[in-house]
């Protein structure tokens, strides 16, 4: 190893706290969608693993995209930016927001395609990789007449749960984005990492929560429906996950308030009003258009 190896790379360890806080989601998308329906009989036991090594192989094969493309495409030796790369997060985190019965045929290589438009079109457009990707999916699962998000257990059978299950996460809904408390678990981990964005995260809440409340104020929600649609929409996933994705999230902190407010209020009028639960990732996609704006918002909270 090169002298000052870990201290010129310092962003490898920040890396690893990204990939360690989606362990907890990986690990219970292999229960839920992989050994539970494995075990009702509805799958093989090879199948059911496929929700626990396909991460890791994106991960793996993420950094060989790197290595590939600095190495040989940029012409950099040293593989500063191989071993620093957001790639293999983002990567897994698509895989994370798609159907448990999603085809991978479908799904890998629109990842790929991503990845690389990503580095064509890298510091001209600002934009959302997980969120365009989560929202391709969802053109293509309309124009299929393909909208479920239950895995073959779960269309098998008519299932209701309690609030604490739905917290858990055993609600229907994409491979890693159920479980509320996985994706807090998650969220406590980054806060370990000081690059981590955790006022997107915060912030964002704090606006779907208000305006939540205020439905339930006025009422139009019940405070049952208002826990039920947060612990079954995805929300927490996206806005601790993907909204605060360091490559498509403003740099500025006043930018960064007003872009992940946005993001709360909007998401919880379209899923507690409208019932539209995959809402926050069109949110997501359109406000990182917007980032260049958001950046030129230069007011700050404190003195």
């Amino acid at each position: 190893m090169k002298r000052d190896y870990l201290k010129k790379n310092k962003i490898l360890g920040v890396n690893l706290f990204y990939v360690l806080s989606l362990l907890p989601i990986i690990i219970y998308s292999f229960y839920k969608n992989g050994i539970v329906v494995y075990k009702a009989g509805l799958i093989s036991l090879f199948a059911s693993l496929q929700y626990l090594v396909i991460p890791f192989v994106i991960i793996a094969l993420s950094y060989v995209f790197e290595c590939f493309y600095y190495m040989y495409f940029k012409k950099e030796d040293e593989g500063h930016n191989v071993v620093n790369s957001l790639v293999p997060y983002i990567n897994t985190l698509c895989y994370l927001v798609c159907s448990p019965i999603a085809k991978l045929w479908i799904t890998i290589p629109i990842i790929v395609v991503l990845t690389i438009l990503m580095k064509v079109l890298e510091n001209k457009v600002n934009i959302n990789q997980v969120a365009l990707f989560k929202c391709i999916l969802l053109l293509i699962g309309v124009v299929a007449g393909v909208t479920s998000n239950a895995n073959f257990y779960e269309s098998a059978n008519e299932l209701t749960f309690n609030k604490m299950q739905y917290f858990i996460g055993n609600g229907v809904g994409e491979i890693g984005t159920t479980s509320t408390l996985c994706a807090l678990i998650g969220f406590g981990i980054l806060l370990f990492n000081r690059y981590y964005k955790k006022d997107v995260a915060i912030v964002g809440s704090i606006g779907y929560a208000l305006v939540a409340l205020l439905l339930y104020v006025t009422g139009s929600l019940t405070f049952s429906e208002m826990l039920i649609n947060l612990f079954t929409s995805g929300f927490m996933f996206a806005i601790i996950f993907v909204a605060s994705i360091s490559l498509s999230s403003p740099i500025i902190k006043g930018g960064r308030f007003v872009y992940s407010l946005l993001i709360g209020i909007i998401s919880s009028v379209l899923v507690n009003v409208y019932g539209i639960g995959y809402a926050i990732y069109i949110v997501i996609l359109v406000m990182s258009l917007l980032v260049p704006l958001f950046n030129k918002l230069r007011f700050t909270f404190t003195r």
